[in-house]
């Protein structure tokens, strides 16, 4: 039974399968009674084999009865997915012709919202294999460094941009060009179909970049054509990839429930926050200025309340080991101190720590375990790869988080104000503790997976894999059960741990009013299941059993 007047759908072609691109949006939109339709796995395909673009553009225009909006990842279906993006395969003329899609899903679906997300191409190639690894960081100098040598006129550089030309083969270089300008061709194509009214909004996501590369001039290209149809409010782009499937997601949850939501901003340093993060190309200031823009919320620059506080520990100097001891840790502990002291003043309160990219920083951690925050009330937290993924999800989240609180503040005034029957009561109420459940999940596997696996297990799995097994981190080929089963034993022992102090005994919220008023406790860890979907240490999938009780109220 829907929390709403009506069920409420969105078809959503993901970037690919790993669980930041459908796992977590499921859980967002089940957070707040929406309901996500995504294409069968065997379409999206997974890790070494693409996605299916012809069956998903024929999927994405079978008729279904009313959508309310479709949110489209144009390098799924035009490419394949993410990684199908990266090489050029596909010729252009082909992708262009996949891209028309979108002006017959516009007359498939009328009215009903169309949001698209495509990556801008990152810095350098995949690295999937010890072979291709070895060209990763060469190709990334070389794209810096042709960018800075023939746009800057820095010709001081041209004597180690030709050693690098010598240096990685032909092929790499031409693979990746030629991706390059074909993906160009095709953003430049997707701003067309959003002036001609296919679609309603685009983001154009930069993946792992840096100040410098071939990237800039194309954004450049792209924002000046964005200018000139003034499209300025229905095109935005800026650092991000995974995380905006969750994005756009919540962006149309806001439109269509008329939210605008506010978000105060506060950072550990300043000076930090001017920063230009690691595979980011702008100042990280701008990074979250434009992802709160882009799920759909403002900034709250005055005295009144804000509807969300949003605490960020920014990107450090350096790196973790910098840190570990001296007038650098000193200083970097009273200013996370101080962050987290502003931060238990307000409210709703989310929490990002993008300090370092892919995972958690431990001192962060343990000064946000001191602090008066309480863990399990947080709106959202994140601290996963890059700092433009870890923003976009902690906004998603938090903002949603608001409206399945809203929900809950709903459903007691309606048994103040009006003659609910014990039946939709019960049907409302089950509603409204599935939603919780999908929050705590979320909630509770960010910290999971952004610290515990990635900051704690995975280093150590990995030294494991590689000089015990000897097996490559990028295709755990035979040695992918006995690594899975190593994960899920750490990360089961690590999660008992933290719901133990965090999560056990601790109210979520309270439902009902007067003697009917109750509140949602939860219970016991019960399971921690953990997969590695891709074969490789880079990701890994969570699931978690527990208890969520509905405890009277004390008369």
């Amino acid at each position: 039974m829907p929390l709403r007047h009506r069920a409420h759908r969105i078809v959503y072609v993901p970037l690919d399968d790993r669980p930041c691109n459908v796992k977590l949006p499921r859980l967002l939109a089940q957070m707040v009674d929406f309901e996500l339709i995504v294409p069968p796995p065997d379409l999206i395909g997974r890790h070494g084999r693409q996605g299916q673009p012809a069956m998903i553009a024929d999927w994405l225009l079978q008729s279904r009865g009313r959508i309310d909006c479709a949110i489209v990842s144009l390098d799924m279906l035009c490419y394949g997915g993410l990684v199908a993006s990266r090489s050029p395969t596909v010729s252009t003329d082909l992708a262009l012709e996949r891209l028309e899609v979108l002006k017959r899903l516009r007359e498939e679906l009328g009215d009903a919202v169309i949001f698209a997300l495509s990556v801008i191409m990152r810095l350098s190639i995949t690295a999937d294999s010890p072979q291709t690894a070895q060209y990763w960081e060469l190709m990334r100098q070389y794209a810096e460094l042709a960018d800075r040598v023939e746009r800057l006129g820095h010709s001081e550089l041209a004597p180690r941009l030709r050693e690098l030309d010598r240096r990685i083969p032909r092929e790499v270089v031409e693979s990746y060009e030629a991706a390059r300008k074909r993906n160009h061709a095709v953003n430049l194509r997707a701003i067309e179909h959003v002036a001609a009214g296919n679609v309603d909004f685009l983001a154009l996501t930069q993946e792992d970049a840096a100040e410098f590369g071939a990237h800039v001039p194309e954004q450049e290209a792209l924002r000046s054509v964005v200018s000139e149809r003034r499209l300025e409010d229905k095109v935005m782009t800026y650092p991000g990839a995974d995380e905006a499937g969750m994005t756009l997601l919540a962006r149309f949850i806001h439109q269509h429930m008329l939210k605008t939501p506010t978000v105060r901003l506060l950072y550990s340093s300043e000076k930090d926050a001017q920063r230009i993060a690691t595979f980011e190309d702008r100042p990280f200031r701008e990074t979250v200025e434009a992802h709160v823009k882009a799920v759909g919320a403002r900034l709250c620059e005055d005295d009144r309340e804000p509807d969300l506080t949003l605490a960020i520990a920014a990107p450090a100097e350096g790196e973790r080991g910098d840190y570990e001891s001296g007038p650098a840790r000193e200083q970097r502990e009273g200013e996370l101190r101080q962050l987290l002291q502003k931060a238990a003043a307000g409210r709703h309160v989310a929490v990002c720590d993008a300090s370092f990219p892919n995972g958690a920083d431990e001192l962060f951690m343990r000064e946000l375990e001191r602090s008066d925050l309480e863990l399990n009330r947080l709106l959202s937290f994140a601290a996963w790869n890059t700092a433009g993924n870890s923003i976009g999800s902690v906004l998603a989240h938090g903002t949603l988080r608001l409206i399945a609180l809203q929900d809950k503040g709903a459903f007691d005034l309606a048994q103040l104000l009006t003659d609910i029957s014990p039946m939709r009561y019960l049907e409302l109420l089950n509603s409204l503790i599935e939603a919780e459940r999908a929050h705590v999940e979320l909630l509770f596997g960010r910290f999971v997976d952004d610290w515990l696996y990635q900051a704690r297990v995975r280093p150590a799995v990995t030294e494991y894999v590689v000089h015990l097994l000897e097996a490559s981190v990028f295709n755990l080929a035979d040695s992918h059960q006995q690594t899975e089963e190593m994960v899920e034993q750490e990360l089961a022992a690590g999660a008992n741990d933290l719901w133990a102090e965090h999560f056990l005994a601790r109210e979520m919220v309270t439902i009902g009013i007067g003697e009917n008023r109750s509140s949602l406790v939860l219970g016991a860890l019960e399971a921690t299941r953990a997969r590695l979907p891709w074969r490789r240490l880079f990701e890994v999938d969570l699931d978690f059993d527990f208890g969520l009780e509905l405890v009277a109220g004390e008369e």
